[in-house]
Parts: structure tokens; sequence; C-alpha cells
């Protein structure tokens, strides 16, 4: 589980928390060694730094290897300009980020999951005292009432290849909306790379234009297609409270 964003920063319009699910991780990391090696390249990939004709080719392979394994990634992505976090979480980001997380969680285990999931999550600000892998894994389980969630480990996403390849398919999808909503100033060298990157997966996905087409009208509140499911929260829809509107 990897974000993109910042949740507490006026900068950035939109937030989102991905996720990939996963059975067998380690087909993932084999594959990912070899490209690695074939490359001989050892930095960590993001999104942010699809700079370079090198690593857009090496982020095209991390993606092709997603698509060949038994994987899925789902995504929540929030319009910050249209949620109420003063009135809602007083103004508290760590408590806004476990929600939505939890939110996510319960998104991909559905109404009556007979599964149990271990949750590796990019490592993301607490504050002193707070435990927040515990509390989301005692909430979620509270709310199903069934032991659903078998842990919750914060690790650096450096160490891991599989939340780097959330982070680049969360990355394009944002980036696309951010498009949308006319928030890419030009396409300077580093945006001329992640083209081509959302391009390719416009062609993999058989997408024709963006993932939401017209942003937030009608259905285009949803993406799903194959292996990959985004939603923008939609909080005039919500059946929680804490989530709504400004």
């Amino acid at each position: 589980m990897d974000e993109t964003g910042l949740i507490n920063s006026q900068r950035d319009k939109f937030f989102a928390i991905g996720i990939i699910k996963i059975n067998r991780p380690e087909k993932i990391y084999n594959e990912i060694r070899k490209i690695r090696q074939r490359f001989n390249y050892r930095e960590e990939l993001k999104w942010a730094n699809i700079n370079r004709d090198i690593r857009f080719k090496i982020a095209i392979k991390f993606f092709e290897v997603f698509l060949r394994e038994k994987a899925e990634f789902s995504c929540i992505i929030l319009d910050k300009n249209e949620l109420d976090f003063e009135k809602y979480h007083n103004n508290n980001m760590y408590k806004a980020y476990r929600s939505f997380t939890i939110a996510l969680l319960k998104m991909i285990l559905g109404q009556n999951p007979n599964e149990i999931l271990i949750v590796l999550a990019d490592d993301y600000f607490s504050p002193v005292g707070a435990d927040l892998e515990e509390t989301i894994k005692k909430f979620t389980n509270d709310h199903y009432k069934k032991f659903v969630i078998g842990g919750v480990c914060q690790i650096d996403s450096k160490s891991n290849d599989i939340l780097q390849i959330a982070d680049l398919i969360m990355g394009a999808m944002v980036y696309d909306l951010k498009k949308q909503n006319n928030l890419i100033n030009g396409i300077n060298k580093s945006g001329k790379f992640k083209r081509k990157f959302i391009n390719y997966l416009y062609q993999k996905l058989a997408v024709n234009g963006n993932f939401f087409k017209n942003g937030k009208s009608g259905d285009n509140y949803n993406f799903s297609r194959g292996k990959i499911k985004a939603t923008i929260f939609d909080c005039s829809k919500s059946k929680v409270k804490k989530y709504q509107c400004v």
C-alpha cells in the first residue's frame, strides 16, 4: 500500500492511496530482480522520477510484470477541495489518512471476505504515541467482526519493488486527472516521459482519452479495467458522515 501527494499540503489538490493485492509476491520479486540486473538499475523507481528514457523503459517492464502475474491494483483518490477535514477530522491529517486507508481496505475486501491480508505500507507519518498499524488492523477486524487483517507493517518503499509498482500506477492516474483539471503546466522533459507512460497504459488497458473521461460526471468517478480499479471519492454518495464534502 502506497500513497501519492501530501494530504496536509494545500499545494496538492489530489491525494491518493493505492494497494496491490497479490498472493505470490515472490514471483513478482524474481521477475523485477531480473529486470534490474539486465538494466543494472539499483535506484528506487517512482512516478516522480520518470524523467529519463532508461527509467521510462524500466517502468514499462515493471508494469508488464504486474500484468503477467496474479495481482490486482485498487486505489481511492481524494479531491481535497471537496472534503471538510476541519469539521470531520479536526484538521488531524493522521486520522484522515487512517480513515481512508481503512476505507480502501474495506473496498478491496468486499462485504463478506473469506481471506486474511497482510498489509505492507509505505512509511507514513504518525504522531508520537500513535500505533497506526495496530489501529488499522483493529478497526478493520472490528468492522467485519472477524479476523481479516493479520497484520500491518510500515516499510521503506526503497526496499520494496511492489510498492514502487503501486506508486507508478497510482502516480499515472493522478497525473492524468491533474491534466484534466489543467493543473499541469506545459510538458517539460519529465512530462514527456510521463505522457509516454500514460499513453502506454491507455494502450494496454484499452482506454480512449483518459482514465476518468470528464473527471467527475456521471459514472466517471470510477475506473475499472482488467486488473486495475480506481475511484475518485464522492462524498455526496458516502453514507459515512465524517467523509462529508465542504
